[in-house]
């Protein structure tokens, strides 16, 4: 049987075909009062996909998904000793315009962003949260 681990536990799962597709959240209140989150988002990937055609089906998908998406940038980079590709994407809630910025790597098989999204007007506490995680990411195991 499988078995999957996350900080607190360990479990079994049956034999059925499980696929890691974990997304991680966290939250932070800013002195404003506004939400910073965190995710990061893990998906398998098919041997040599190429990094390239994932940052932009993720693209395509958020421009069906959210209102008024766009990229401001998107650059490569190398991103805890591997290649990535960097973003600075904005979208419309209801409530207000939003910021988030992603790094988009492959490790062995699998797929990670990593991102930081906030309100717009936190783009300084954006920017700051995103430059530590990226400054600190390293990979275990590979």
């Amino acid at each position: 049987m499988p078995h999957y681990y996350v900080n607190e536990a360990a479990i079994e799962l049956p034999e059925i075909g499980f696929v890691d597709a974990t997304v991680h959240a966290l939250e932070a209140k800013l002195p404003s009062e506004r939400a910073l989150g965190v995710f990061v988002h893990r998906s398998p990937v098919e041997p040599g996909t190429a990094l390239r055609a994932l940052v932009d089906e993720n693209i395509a998908t958020n421009q069906r998904r959210l209102r008024a998406f766009v990229v401001d940038s998107d650059r490569p980079a190398v991103v805890g000793g591997v290649p990535a590709f960097v973003l600075a994407t904005r979208w419309r809630s209801e409530q207000r315009e939003n910021l988030q910025l992603q790094a988009h790597v492959v490790v062995g098989a699998t797929w990670l962003i990593f991102a930081v999204g906030a309100p717009v007007e936190e783009r300084a506490a954006c920017e700051e949260a995103f430059a530590t995680m990226l400054d600190s990411l390293t990979f275990r195991g590979e």
